[in-house]
């Protein structure tokens, strides 16, 4: 007899219990809940102590997760209602926490995770959005050329006469590459690096990962992004760009690079989170639609106290908690 899990939807790559076990050195955690033997739901997470807090959150390099779940067959009020109970009952077995954030995509499950939201508000969890774009790149090469701004296309046939797109088969030049732009910026990374390799070589024997990097004649790098996929979805994962260098289209012509290759896969390609209007504007050039997440979180009081006192101290200037 079939498992309810797998008849529903592919979970995403973030769910999946190689990427999970790979991002964390097998440190996560995740709750389940089961209908006799079989599995339908399960949330996974990792436990942070920090500071005398304890911090229920994603795994480094994971930027979507939230609970997974089979909402079984029938009408849709009926999966809606059965998808409900499974994440209140996901909720309901967290362990005790001072802090906890997670983000959700709710167009899994046939766009039912949704519904996730209501069910951790119902918990006394706050429900914000984050943005994304996200492009269809199963499309046809000249449609999604066309549907750029004209001056992002202008940047990327600037940057084709000046910069070749190479594969990076070494994570290790990565990381070092992204360190050093860090370092001549003044800035350290809010994301641990220790497990990159692990992730590459994992991602790498599934040929669900690739490193490009936008390289000047003799080799020398531009800039560097890492794109993974999974569940009909391309990811830009993580970019980087030698502040140091003059430079105006090597991280356009690596979009566009990683939209071809999408386009190869018959993959969505996730520009993967949208902070800021600068942002905004320029991601919003490449021709893709605006997508919503859903952003969890909750916190205890004392932790909430301690966080505005830091804040203070800062002199206003609030600076987020690092789970690194």
């Amino acid at each position: 007899m079939k498992n309810p899990c797998q008849n529903v939807h592919k979970p995403s790559l973030f769910h999946e219990q190689w990427w999970l076990a790979a991002a964390t050195g097998g440190s996560f955690s995740e709750v389940e809940v089961r209908q006799g033997n079989y599995l339908a739901g399960r949330l996974p997470f990792v436990v942070v102590r920090k500071r005398g807090f304890r911090t229920i959150c994603m795994p480094p390099f994971t930027h979507l997760l939230g609970p997974l779940v089979n909402s079984s067959d029938g009408k849709l009020q009926t999966k809606m209602m059965n998808r409900l109970s499974t994440v209140r009952s996901l909720i309901d077995q967290l362990p005790a926490f001072d802090f906890f954030k997670q983000s959700i995509d709710p167009s899994l499950d046939s766009g039912l995770a949704l519904i996730d939201g209501l069910a951790f508000q119902d918990r006394g969890f706050q429900i914000s959005h984050q943005y994304t774009f996200q492009i269809d790149c199963r499309d046809d090469l000249e449609s999604l050329m066309a549907g750029m701004h004209f001056k992002v296309r202008q940047h990327i046939r600037r940057a084709e006469e000046k910069c070749e797109i190479i594969t990076i088969d070494d994570p290790q030049r990565f990381i070092n590459f992204y360190s050093k732009n860090l370092e001549k910026k003044n800035r350290t990374s809010y994301m641990n690096l220790d497990q990159f390799s692990v992730l590459f070589s994992e991602c790498r024997a599934r040929n669900c990962g690739v490193i490009l990097a936008a390289v000047l004649p003799g080799g020398v790098p531009v800039a560097m992004t890492y794109l993974v996929w999974g569940g009909g979805v391309m990811y830009y994962l993580m970019t980087t760009r030698a502040p140091d260098v003059q430079d105006n289209g090597s991280v356009n012509l690596l979009i566009w690079s990683a939209m071809k290759r999408a386009h190869e896969l018959g993959l969505l390609f996730d520009l993967d989170g949208v902070t800021t209007s600068g942002t905004a504007r320029f991601l919003s050039g490449f021709g893709g639609s605006v997508k919503t997440r859903l952003t969890v979180t909750a916190s205890r009081r004392f932790f909430n106290v301690v966080e505005s006192l830091k804040t203070i101290v800062r002199g206003g200037r609030s600076v987020p908690f690092s789970f690194s």
